[in-house]
């Protein structure tokens, strides 16, 4: 259980991350964009059990 909430944890904040690329000033957009992909990406590998925290 603590894996799954901590995937979503982490999942929400890739997406707030790419939600929020073309509304904030302190980087481009598509390295934001590609942050919160990212962030998404290691989100769905905490979900799947291939990187614990």
């Amino acid at each position: 259980m603590k894996q799954n909430m901590m995937a979503l944890l982490i999942g929400l904040i890739g997406a707030a991350l790419t939600l929020f690329a073309y509304s904030q000033t302190f980087v481009s957009p598509g390295q934001c964009i590609t942050l919160g992909l990212i962030v998404l990406m290691l989100g769905l590998l905490v979900g799947e059990g291939l990187i614990s925290f």
